[in-house]
């Protein structure tokens, strides 16, 4: 294989893989918290959209970062107050955020752009290095941070705790719901991130394509840990990067190489079943005084 070549499929994985990373780093703080969070793909959704209209109607990319985080946040909190806070079944949250997410991010883009399947094109763009978007490569350094905030840090042992033995952390004073809730909301800043470096050039109705399911099943394949989640994104994001890069010189039909990423995704879940444990009050309500 020419050099050349090889150096773009392995920076243009890279690209593709961050969008699912940061997602997938979300899912490991909000579960970690002991919260089942599906809707990261309904935050990626808006935040994808907001990350569009905001570099627009700010003229610079970074605010467009930050109003994505925003969207990303205030998103999270839906999701939080709902099950946190009234304990709505965590499943059924995540569908009905979802679902919300699609109707909000096309009524925006018709009220803003009057088209309601795709936005203006976004003139304000990150560098790229070597040829990609340059924030991809942030990936690197904030899977490294997520880590050191999870094992090293009092935040991350009381987050862990709080996913573990609920009970236990709330005899220990510590406050069960605000660590919930702040590992949820971290899941809403890193899909602001992943808006970074899905598209942000223009909003497309059904650009995410599942890459939030996705992340999903790269945190289970990293068994919880954030730098085990990114390592099995780049699984993911690889296998997509090779189906674009080498579609059309595979000898079998089109359809059966695109879909290689979601069947790689059932396979990887499929033999991670039994193996794979998640933290011990993941999904479970927590009411204060409960036996």
């Amino acid at each position: 294989m020419d050099f050349s070549i090889l150096l773009h499929f392995l920076v243009k994985g890279l690209e593709m893989s961050a969008p699912i990373g940061f997602a997938a780093l979300g899912a490991v703080f909000s579960e970690k918290s002991g919260v089942v969070n599906i809707a990261l793909e309904g935050f990626m959704i808006v935040t994808s959209f907001v990350i569009v209209w905001g570099s627009i109607a700010f003229g610079s990319i970074w605010m467009g970062l930050l109003t994505a985080v925003a969207a990303g946040i205030l998103m999270s909190l839906i999701h939080a107050v709902a099950t946190i806070t009234y304990r709505v079944n965590q499943i059924v949250s995540g569908v009905a955020i979802n679902i919300l997410a699609i109707g909000i991010a096309r009524f925006l883009s018709q009220r803003i752009f009057a088209q309601e399947t795709q936005s203006a094109m976004n003139p304000f763009r990150f560098p790229t290095l070597v040829g990609i978007n340059s924030f991809a490569f942030a990936i690197i350094p904030i899977a490294v941070l997520s880590w050191f905030i999870l094992y090293r840090t009092v935040f991350g042992l009381r987050l862990r705790t709080v996913g573990e033995n609920p009970e236990a952390a709330d005899t220990l004073g510590i406050n069960v719901y605000l660590m919930r809730y702040a590992g949820v909301i971290i899941s809403g800043v890193m899909c602001g991130f992943s808006a970074a470096t899905l598209y942000p050039t223009q909003w497309i109705n059904g650009m995410t394509g599942g890459r939030g399911f996705i992340a999903l099943a790269a945190m289970i394949f990293g068994r919880w840990h954030p730098i085990g989640a990114v390592l099995a994104s780049l699984l993911f994001g690889y296998a997509d990067t090779f189906r674009i890069m080498f579609e059309t010189k595979i000898p079998i039909p089109s359809q059966f190489v695109q879909m290689l990423p979601y069947v790689l995704a059932i396979v990887v879940l499929a033999g991670m079943a039994g193996k794979a444990t998640p933290p011990a009050a993941d999904g479970k309500p927590y009411e204060k005084g409960e036996d």
